[in-house]
């Protein structure tokens, strides 16, 4: 199980120490390369994620979560989309949008890779290995609208620019494929929080 508390420096340090008063375990630092700490069973990386190779205490946590320390938990986002929904050029669409729009994509997702696991049942998106559970939906509705807008068009012409303001340009994608007016405003706010520049604005001197 993983939890994520967020906190790092002092707020690290103090966490660790609140959990091996309240397990009575002592804390030991790791060094290098992971720099976490572990307190018996459970290890604190370096972004203060709670990790256990089972389930966490929940009176653990509501003791955490009491003294200040708010954490929220991370799920896998695996999603699949039946082959037989997609055309040979509504599946090249979403290729092609992917591949056009992959830098801006990877940043605002914090992730590497953006593979395509394709057979002849399935497509899956196998890009999430650890989201905050609060942002799984708005994670799950953007891979769908990727998926209706490039089954919806005759022909994806997109090509890859670099972009000055990543979160301006994303914004512009996020409406055409669908993210428009209050409905979608706590989305759009999840799907932005990674990105650099101004939403409201193409030039950031403006």
């Amino acid at each position: 199980m993983e939890v994520n508390f967020n906190v790092q420096g002092k707020a690290r340090k103090k966490l660790v120490e609140l959990i091996a008063n309240y397990t009575k375990q002592k804390a030991e630092y790791q060094y290098t390369p992971t720099y976490s700490y572990q307190i018996g069973k459970y290890k604190v990386d370096r972004n203060g994620t709670l990790t256990a190779p089972d389930d966490i205490d929940h009176a653990l946590l509501h003791y955490l979560d009491k003294l200040g320390f708010n954490f929220s938990e991370t799920v896998q986002l695996n999603l699949t989309y039946p082959r037989l929904n997609f055309t040979d050029q509504a599946l090249e669409n979403l290729r092609h949008l992917i591949w056009a729009k992959s830098q801006l994509i990877k940043d605002a997702f914090d992730i590497e890779s953006l593979h395509l696991s394709i057979d002849d049942q399935q497509i899956s998106f196998n890009w999430f290995d650890q989201v905050d559970a609060n942002d799984a939906l708005a994670y799950q509705q953007f891979i769908d609208k990727l998926v209706q807008y490039a089954q919806n068009h005759q022909r994806i012409m997109s090509q890859p620019r670099e972009e000055s303001n990543e979160k301006y340009a994303f914004r512009c994608l996020l409406l055409r494929l669908g993210f428009i007016g209050p409905r979608y405003k706590k989305q759009r706010k999840v799907l932005l929080k990674n990105l650099t520049g101004s939403a409201a604005f193409k030039s950031q001197e403006a």
